[in-house]
């Protein structure tokens, strides 16, 4: 089974609110002179922890192609970003399956499809459209009301580290990773691994629970 995922999302946003990280770096909300750099500092450490996390997470519209090979049989269509909020369509080699009386059975939590007649999903091309993953700051509904924020708060607090961190090293050397004042002291600087995609590493801690098996 393979499978090709697209979407309709909008533009990125942050997966914490700018002023919660003003608050957490004691910056008054009416002072808007960086907005626009802690702006980019969040988006920068959203992305790096979904990348981390190795899939998408922010909910959109997402429609998945997927193929059953000629021969082969499955007992689930495995969707690419979950939890999964609803599924509009299920089309089998470009014609419309009927929509059950009870409407697609799927679990939401790990984006399992399950088939709608019979024990299993038949060979061949299946499209899938469906809504899927957490809401965050600043989304709002298809009337424009804003959503509550679903984003789990580990998930959240992993990206407001990483901006932080970020924020701690904006006026730095990269290429320094200590100094010292004689008669003062020393001060030295974390390196993060590479291995998780240069997040700190109390960053990484928090999102292990949600990579894939094996990779935690």
């Amino acid at each position: 089974m393979t499978t090709l995922q697209t979407s309709r999302a909008a533009d990125p946003l942050p997966f914490v609110a700018l002023s919660d990280f003003k608050a957490a770096l004691s910056i008054a909300d009416n002072d808007t002179s960086q907005d626009g750099v802690l702006t980019n500092m969040l988006l920068a450490a959203s992305s790096a922890v979904q990348s981390y996390i190795g899939r998408q997470i922010t909910m959109a519209d997402w429609s998945d192609r997927i193929r059953i090979a000629h021969g082969d049989r499955q007992l689930s269509l495995i969707l690419a970003v979950h939890p999964v909020l609803s599924v509009a369509d299920v089309f089998l080699d470009g014609q419309a399956l009927p929509v059950p009386a009870g409407g697609w059975d799927f679990d939401p939590l790990c984006g399992i499809l399950y088939p709608s007649h019979g024990p299993w999903w038949w060979p061949g091309r299946y499209s899938v459209s469906y809504r899927a993953g957490w809401a965050v700051p600043g989304m709002v509904d298809d009337d424009g009301n804003a959503l509550a924020v679903t984003m789990p708060a580990d998930i959240r607090q992993a990206v407001l580290i990483a901006a932080r961190s970020f924020y701690s090293a904006k006026d730095r050397d990269p290429l320094l990773k200590s100094e010292s004042e004689q008669g003062v002291g020393s001060t030295s600087w974390a390196t993060p691994d590479a291995a998780s995609g240069g997040l700190p590493a109390d960053s990484a801690a928090m999102l292990s629970r949600y990579l894939p098996s094996g990779f935690s």
